[in-house]
């Protein structure tokens, strides 16, 4: 900073002094006195002192870390130094926002636990183990292999072994009634119909629901026939065991028929009194005919135990031509 040569007025940016008025560059201006009198001399400005030093930094003090990014980026905490007569400060920059929060990390999948599953599954077996008890218990009387030798189209008699002459697979039968199918003791369906008289095998029947005295059955031969031999197996010829271990004797425990008469198409009628067995009982005839009807004519009461039933039943019937 320079002052003025004429009055010693610290200097600006002009071109002239704002005191004065004397120009910068010009020297310094002479009065020429034309009286004695003496004037005072103009002091002449000294400068100011310079500015003292900033303090020494402390023995031992550590300058503190550097900041980054270098740019400023919070908010000055001292005022900003004033400016010239006049300065308007601009505006302070708006505080910047704050960084959103991360967000949370998803909470771990859960995992389904498996005992509810263990516990179904316990259930379920022992639905079924209960189910297979009851149709233990309730069931009757057929077996698989029973069923398969029932689809064999050979004559066969009361033991299940082919016989000449033998007239039943090629038969029909019609019957007054049946009883509804059933379940034996392995849980297999078990039928009752009238077939079941012509298929040779003893281990399946016809039955019929209560007393069946009176009531006749009428075969069908293939054409008119010359018979030698007719016979029965007069109950349920079957036995079985429950889930206890109990045999079920199906013969005395559904009614067995005790009597019969066997009737022809000339009116021949033959009786027949009938054993307490499950083999094949025969009488024997010499008629020519294409129909026989079985009379059924005495039938005796339900058996008793765990094998009783109120049915009447005949496993097969034997047809022997000659």
């Amino acid at each position: 900073m320079g002052y003025c040569t004429s009055c010693g007025h610290p200097l600006g940016v002009g071109r002239f002094c704002t005191s004065c008025g004397h120009p910068v560059a010009a020297p310094p201006e002479t009065h020429d006195r034309t009286d004695t009198a003496e004037r005072p001399a103009v002091p002449v400005a000294t400068p100011p002192p310079p500015p003292p030093p900033p303090p020494a930094a402390h023995p031992g003090q550590v300058p503190p870390p550097p900041r980054y990014p270098l740019f400023a980026d919070e908010a000055p905490t001292t005022p900003p130094p004033a400016g010239p007569p006049g300065y308007v400060a601009p505006p302070a920059a708006p505080p910047a926002a704050p960084l959103a929060a991360p967000l949370a990390a998803p909470p771990a999948a859960r995992h389904r636990p498996w005992w509810p599953w263990l516990v179904l599954a316990a259930v379920l077996v022992l639905v079924v183990a209960v189910l297979v008890g009851v149709s233990a218990l309730s069931g009757d009387d057929d077996t698989p292999a029973a069923r398969d030798d029932r689809a064999s189209d050979g004559p066969r008699d009361g033991s299940g072994s082919p016989t000449a002459g033998s007239l039943d697979s090629r038969s029909t039968v019609e019957v007054p009634a049946t009883a509804p199918p059933n379940q034996d003791t392995a849980g297999q369906r078990t039928t009752y119909d009238g077939d079941n008289l012509l298929d040779g095998v003893p281990e399946t029947c016809w039955r019929m629901p209560g007393d069946g005295t009176g009531e006749e059955l009428t075969v069908t031969l293939p054409g008119r026939t010359h018979l030698r031999s007719v016979g029965i197996i007069n109950g349920y010829a079957k036995t079985a065991q429950d889930a206890q271990g109990r045999e079920l004797d199906w013969y005395h425990g559904n009614r067995r028929v005790l009597a019969v008469e066997w009737v022809f198409d000339d009116g021949t009628t033959v009786p027949q009194r009938l054993d307490d067995t499950t083999a094949v009982q025969s009488v024997d005839v010499d008629v020519t005919t294409t129909t026989v009807v079985l009379r059924l004519v005495e039938v005796s009461p339900p058996g008793r135990g765990p094998a009783a039933r109120d049915y009447t039943a005949i496993s097969d019937l034997s047809l022997v031509a000659g």
